[in-house]
């Protein structure tokens, strides 16, 4: 009952309407957090989409510039008068915007080119806070090698400069310098590793990372198996071919990967996220891992909503930076109408700001409703529910079989390593 009831607040057609809603259900959603894309509403600090000349964007979850909050305590504030209450918000630099920043910072070059200097003065402003929580994470496994530790640990004394960037000397000589001493840079540096290694050896942080990345990589892998093997069917036959192997092999269906499968069928490689995925490539294991990282720092966006870093902050608002238009393109397919969660649980529940099924469909009726009895019935999503933990214990199985498929395709394709 409560998840309905949260489905259909979040689903509302309009602000007002969620608002009228919860008002009506509240007394049934306790610690129920509800977020909306809105015109009009609170700021979410800096973490809203923004271009720079460079190629870099910054990219949230949602495409509006403000959010509608509902919760218990805020809507008691409001019916009181007014609500004021502190947020929080963090923009992490993904892997790539590292490298491209990398070769400005500490002086590495005379003086930055004009658009790299536009991202830099965004980056060194008092009231902006990046981190490289995407590099750490794609890079916590490689720390047992002391070879790529220390370019780790190279690229966490690069971000230490980001962290503390002398806006005086940007400004005079437009050189990124930080205003830290170089021992500090490494102390703060060495403090990164640390903690990193620390997260290593926690076996539950390592399994739990590693398992939720090889999800996606399992249903990148069976997307690039359908349309490399299916080439000439329609891109609604093999929407539905994914479709059915989310619901019977993982019980789980996933309508940010789903959106994103249903693309790459439309448009094959045209698709610049699957742009280097062709028939003679010999790493397309490893290009579908480095894919299935930016998949995962997208569910990471909306788990780290559900976060309070911050104990002062009401709400917490986390974006990223990247210069990856392949990424970016990714990040547009699914603005969020809405997220909730219930206070405290870090599962969030986000909805899409758009018709998935007529989406999935084509606008074609027939096709809507095949869809919407095969896999969203109650039915359906019932037996996902049976059979959904059963699944997840058998993901690398899955996986086997499906690089197994792949190789049939591509003969000479190399093992991941």
């Amino acid at each position: 009952m409560k998840e309905k009831i949260i489905q259909l607040i979040a689903s509302s057609n309009s602000t007002q309407e969620a608002l009228y809603l919860y008002r009506m259900f509240k007394g049934v959603l306790p610690n129920c957090k509800f977020v909306f894309a809105a015109k009009h509403g609170v700021a979410p600090g800096l973490s809203i989409n923004r271009e720079f000349s460079a190629g870099a964007v910054v990219r949230s979850l949602f495409h509006t510039p403000k959010v509608l909050l509902l919760d218990e305590q805020t809507i008691e504030e409001m019916d009181s008068g007014k609500a004021i209450f502190p947020i929080d918000y963090s923009i992490s630099l993904d892997t790539q915007a590292l490298s491209y920043l990398e070769p400005y910072i500490g002086g590495n070059t005379s003086k930055l080119p004009k658009d790299f200097e536009e991202v830099f003065r965004f980056i060194a402003a008092d009231n902006v806070y990046v981190d490289p929580l995407p590099y750490t994470l794609e890079n916590m496994k490689n720390l047992s090698n002391p070879e790529k530790a220390q370019k780790i640990f190279k690229k966490m004394k690069f971000y230490e400069i980001l962290r503390d960037i002398d806006t005086e000397v940007l400004a005079a000589r437009g050189e990124v310098h930080s205003k830290a001493t170089e021992g500090e840079i490494e102390k703060r540096a060495q403090e990164s590793m640390a903690r990193m290694y620390m997260n290593l050896d926690d076996d539950d942080f390592m399994d739990s990372l590693s398992s939720r990345h090889r999800f996606m990589y399992c249903q990148l892998l069976k997307m690039t198996v359908i349309n490399l093997r299916n080439e000439l069917g329609t891109p609604f036959l093999k929407t539905r071919c994914f479709l059915d192997f989310c619901d019977q092999s993982l019980g789980s269906m996933g309508a940010r990967e789903i959106v994103v499968a249903k693309e790459y069928f439309t448009k094959g490689q045209k698709f610049r996220f699957f742009g280097k995925i062709q028939k003679n490539k010999k790493d397309i294991l490893e290009i579908l891992d480095g894919m299935a990282w930016d998949l995962w720092h997208l569910r990471q966006l909306e788990q780290n909503m559900t976060i309070t870093l911050d104990s002062r902050a009401r709400y917490f608002f986390p974006s990223l930076l990247t210069f990856d238009k392949r990424f970016i393109e990714v990040m547009d397919l699914y603005p969020l109408k809405s997220l909730a969660y219930i206070d405290g649980s870090s599962e969030p529940m986000p909805f899409y700001d758009g018709n998935l099924i007529s989406f999935l469909a084509d606008g074609e009726l027939k096709q809507e409703k095949e869809i919407e009895n095969r896999y969203y019935s109650i039915s359906a999503k019932e037996s996902r529910g049976t059979r959904r933990a059963a699944c997840q214990k058998n993901i690398e199985q899955i996986i086997e079989s499906l690089e197994k498929e792949l190789r049939q395709i591509v003969p000479s394709i190399e093992p991941l390593e």
